[in-house]
C-alpha cells in the first residue's frame, strides 16, 4: 500500500491538507509587513530568524472570504521549488497517513482544479489536498520578485 503523509488544517470551515514532505514547521501567528507591488494573494513579508518569508493568503487564492482574525492563528511554513512561504490557517491538526488509492486526483473531471492535487473522502467530509506549487503563478512569481527587489533597493538607499 502506498501511503500519503499529510498535515491537515482548517481554513474557513474547510478541511484541507498539504503533503508532509513540503512542510518545514508550524509557527504561531506573526506580524507581517505589507509588500508594495506584491500579487494580491500575498499579505506581506515576515522576518523569521533572519529569513524573509512571504505570507500567502490561501483564502484569497481560493476566492473565499477573509477569515476572522484570531489571537492564535498558526502559520504553516512550506518549501516550494522557488521559495519558502507561510500560509495562515485557522487550525492545524495531527499528521495523518492515508492510502494513496483514496486520492481522487485533480485531473478527474469532478475535481478539475489546478489549485489541488486532489481530494480525499473522509468520515468528516472531503479533505482538499493543496498543490502548493500552484499558489503563486508564474506572473505572481515575477511580481513578487520585483516587489522584493524594490523593497531591498529602498532599504539599501
Amino acid at each position: 500500500m502506498d501511503s500519503l503523509h499529510l498535515l491537515p488544517f482548517r481554513l474557513n470551515q474547510h478541511q484541507l491538507a498539504v503533503p508532509l514532505t513540503v512542510v518545514h514547521k508550524v509557527l504561531p501567528a506573526l506580524l507581517w509587513t505589507p509588500l508594495p507591488g506584491a500579487p494580491a494573494s500575498v499579505d506581506g513579508i515576515i522576518n523569521v530568524a533572519g529569513v524573509p518569508l512571504v505570507q500567502v493568503n490561501l483564502a484569497r487564492c481560493f476566492g473565499w472570504s477573509e477569515p476572522i482574525l484570531q489571537l492564535w492563528r498558526p502559520l504553516i511554513w512550506l518549501r516550494l521549488k522557488q521559495r519558502q512561504i507561510l500560509i495562515p490557517v485557522d487550525q492545524v491538526e495531527p499528521v495523518v497517513c492515508v492510502d494513496s488509492a483514496l486520492l481522487v486526483k485533480n485531473s478527474d473531471p469532478q475535481i478539475n482544479s489546478s489549485m489541488l492535487q486532489g481530494v480525499i473522502c473522509t468520515d468528516n467530509g472531503l479533505m482538499l489536498i493543496q498543490d502548493i506549487e500552484q499558489l503563486l503563478s508564474d506572473a505572481d512569481e515575477l511580481l513578487l520578485q520585483d516587489a522584493l527587489q524594490q523593497s531591498a533597493d529602498r532599504v539599501q538607499s
